[in-house]
């Protein structure tokens, strides 16, 4: 039997980082990407964002490649919002991602670190957010990344 444990916190935003995810739905999106997440035998350990964009914590089940869950999540609940007249401002996800790695000693630090993204977000823009992250990955932030 595999035992794997494989934790990345995922980042996606809005199309050109628009503030149109509306707060009294936040959760409803929420509850969705969960239900698309279980469907791929993954483990969703925290989900929280604010209205521009989105942060995971998952437990990505070892048959399930990174880009194929992200991509998934990402078009099954842009096609659900459009079609939702409480979303009828969202017009996509940006194209691309943020995704990195977590060791199992940080997964608790990370979880509370996306559970206060309101919070957080009333001191700290998301592009400085995202550019720490980068820095943090020890990855180069490019222009073109998340819009």
């Amino acid at each position: 039997m595999s035992n794997v444990t494989a934790l990345y916190h995922i980042v996606f935003c809005t199309k050109a980082r628009e503030m149109v995810l509306p707060p009294d739905h936040l959760e409803d999106l929420y509850r969705f990407i969960w239900r698309k997440i279980e469907d791929t035998g993954c483990k969703l350990l925290r989900i929280g964002g604010i209205q521009n964009h989105v942060h995971l914590l998952v437990d990505l089940h070892q048959t399930v490649s990174l880009a194929k869950l992200v991509q998934d999540i990402k078009g099954h609940s842009s096609g659900w919002m459009k079609s939702d007249i409480r979303f009828r401002y969202f017009t996509g996800w940006a194209k691309e991602y943020f995704a990195s790695t977590v060791s199992p000693e940080h997964k608790y630090a990370v979880i509370e670190y996306i559970k206060n993204q309101k919070t957080h977000h009333n001191q700290v823009a998301f592009d400085e957010e995202l550019t720490e992250l980068y820095h943090r990955a020890d990855q180069q932030l490019t222009s073109y990344d998340m819009r």
